[in-house]
């Protein structure tokens, strides 16, 4: 009965406290948000704020979420959840400009059908196959669409950029201009080894579908305005004119994407130049007030990374240590233009340093493992057996730059200008018809000599882009059908759409997630695993040295009275099968003091979660109040 009356006078207290705190906390702290949460997950960033802000015309969301058919699914639950909350911290923000709708698209519902006919990506689960949706839809007032067809759990920490990206899509739905120059055949035409004409290359295609592609003429001295984008495959033999030209288009804050090769393997010259033509991209004038530098005559080889070849005419495959295939270990995860991208194949690929005293800041998008080694690219040209490269093959230990994003600040590589000579026709009388050009200087002035944030990405391979690296092309019935085997198309895609987007959406990078391990219960599991392996594998010993000893006995008896077990034998079985379950006690014993720890340590947050954190709280309410009487 004591206890009992105990037990009801504490939770009075509870109550009491619980209501005084609500009542204090609604008074005092009434529009007040307070993120506790490590990497400030529910606060958006000053970026996704400003683009917020700044939304002229009203943008809808309506997030398609399968709420009934995904109950035995408490994860994605627990994130679809997350991501509610992030759309209506999104709506909040807006200022009205955006609406956010939840939508249950049960089977068979006309909810299911309008996801499925929007592109959301329908996930079948459980017995009878019901597909599930996790997709938002995005409109804006003139009728133009964006989606994203499924939340993957797995790049939750890149949740805020596609949301923000998609929301700027929408309030500038104008595609970007992606201007290029290239000193290979991106677009198609003679190749001097087949002798035939080649089609563009695949990723063509697959930029002219989400963006405004323009090649760009090679001899001008400024990119056109118009340009959002500038793209350099294989810039070789540039004039001093062109070279200023894209200079002037980095400084006055143009985005940039450079596909440089020490050994471009697409850059085919005539057949008699083949052996001694140079195939080098050379953008140093650039490189070096952009605080990168392409390592002149090295390429990487990489054993961790390296593809097998078949070599054909019945012959064994072998590995090619300049022929990389690169997984997700070699990516910088926390970059947004590496998300969702699980291979990339490169090909005779470069080295990135950095130059010491660079004012940018350079970070590496996609590394080389610890076993590589640069090699002298000049071996490729005679190269018939790739087995070759292994001689003299011995890794460094060093993780070598293949790829990196460029920021911060640069100044031009022609501060002084560039003079330039170009053919003008002078008359001495105006009516002569057949006046001889002349060859006059002209001086180009930079406008801008300095960028106090430099957006370029830099990646030391061009081979990357071309079809045999990531994609089978197959004729069937006159059209081409590419069946992609790598991302090599999704890692030049997702680099162009990150740099398309606005200042404060370039400036936008991962953040953390929202599922947080309980690292103290790993903690105590692995120990307890550790513990438990360490008991079996005793008593796996034991049963070995147990079984030889009776196998020992047996051979010690003969054939004699083979069935029946000798006194010895029967008292060492029943020591082995005591100390066995003993053993397995002792098993069962470490898995129980896991559940107790584990139990333990549930309680004491339980405990700190009713009692401490509301009593804290609470007192800090009082506190607040008290100064704010003083100070009034």
């Amino acid at each position: 009965m004591k206890n009992m009356m105990h037990s009801k006078t504490g939770l009075i207290v509870i109550l009491a406290i619980f209501i005084v705190f609500s009542l204090l906390s609604a008074r005092l702290f009434n529009g007040v948000r307070l993120d506790l949460t490590e990497g400030q997950l529910y606060t958006l960033t000053g970026e996704t704020q400003k683009i917020l802000s700044e939304l002229d015309s009203p943008v809808t969301f309506k997030l398609y979420f399968s709420e009934k058919a995904t109950v035995e699914l408490p994860g994605l639950r627990t994130y679809a959840h997350r991501i509610k909350e992030l759309l209506e911290e999104y709506k909040t923000l807006s200022g009205g400009k955006l609406k956010v709708t939840f939508v249950d698209p049960i089977p068979f519902s006309e909810e299911e059908d309008e996801a499925s006919s929007a592109g959301l990506q329908g996930v079948p689960v459980g017995l009878r196959g019901d597909e599930i949706f996790f997709g938002l839809v995005g409109t804006n007032d003139s009728g133009a669409e964006e989606i994203i067809s499924f939340f993957q759990p797995d790049k939750e920490q890149f949740v805020e950029y596609e949301l923000t990206k998609l929301i700027y899509n929408l309030s500038n739905p104008r595609l970007p201009v992606v201007g290029i120059i290239s000193g290979v055949n991106i677009n198609g035409g003679f190749d001097y080894m087949t002798r035939q004409r080649q089609p563009a290359w695949v990723v063509m295609q697959q930029m002219e579908d989400l963006f405004d592609v323009r090649p760009l003429a090679d001899d001008v001295d400024e990119i056109d305005p118009e340009v959002d984008i500038l793209l350099l495959v294989h810039p070789k033999n540039l004039s001093q004119q062109m070279l200023f030209a894209i200079d002037q288009f980095v400084m006055k804050g143009g985005r940039t994407l450079v596909f440089v090769d020490p050994f471009a393997e697409a850059d085919q010259p005539p057949a008699p130049m083949a052996a001694s033509a140079s195939r080098r991209s050379d953008l140093t004038p650039l490189f070096a007030e952009w605080g990168i530098a392409l390592q002149d005559a090295h390429i990487v080889g990489d054993f961790a990374n390296s593809l097998v070849v078949n070599m054909g005419d019945g012959r064994n495959p072998v590995r090619h240590i300049a022929l990389l295939g690169l997984d997700t270990a070699a990516f910088n995860d926390e970059d947004v233009v590496m998300a969702g991208l699980e291979s990339i194949n490169l090909s005779s690929v470069g080295i990135l340093d950095l130059l010491e005293g660079a004012t940018t800041t350079v970070v590496p998008l996609i590394q080389s493992s610890a076993e590589s080694q640069p090699l002298v690219a000049g071996r490729l040209n005679e190269l018939q057996n790739p087995e070759a490269l292994m001689e003299s093959f011995a890794p460094t230990g060093q993780q070598y730059t293949l790829a990196a994003r460029i920021t911060g600040s640069a100044k031009s590589a022609f501060p002084e200008g560039v003079e330039v000579e170009e053919q003008e026709v002078v008359a001495e009388e105006p009516d002569v018809a057949d006046a001889e050009p002349v060859m006059v200087k002209r001086l180009l002035v930079p406008e801008v000599l300095e960028n106090s944030n430099i957006n370029v990405i830099v990646v030391a391979d061009t081979d990357i882009l071309s079809d045999r690296l990531w994609v089978q092309v197959q004729q069937f019935f006159g059209q081409r059908v590419v069946s992609p085997w790598a991302d090599n198309a999704g890692f030049l895609v997702n680099s162009l759409e990150h740099l398309a987007g606005n200042e404060d959406l370039i400036n936008i990078r991962s953040r953390g997630r929202f599922s947080r391990p309980f690292t103290k219960v790993e903690a105590l599991r692995r120990n307890a695993e550790e513990q438990f392996l360490a008991q079996q594998q005793v008593l796996q010993e034991q049963l070995q040295e147990t079984e030889a000893k009776l196998l020992e006995m047996e051979q010690m008896r003969g054939d004699a009275d083979s069935a029946i077990l000798s006194e010895e034998q029967a008292l060492e079985l029943a020591r082995f099968q005591d100390e066995k379950v003993k053993i397995r006690k002792e098993l069962r014993d470490v898995q129980h003091q896991l559940d107790r720890d584990i139990e333990s340590l549930g309680t004491e947050l339980k405990m700190i979660n009713i009692f401490l954190v509301p009593l804290l709280l609470t007192l800090f309410l009082v506190l607040m109040r008290v100064v704010r009487k003083r100070v009034t």
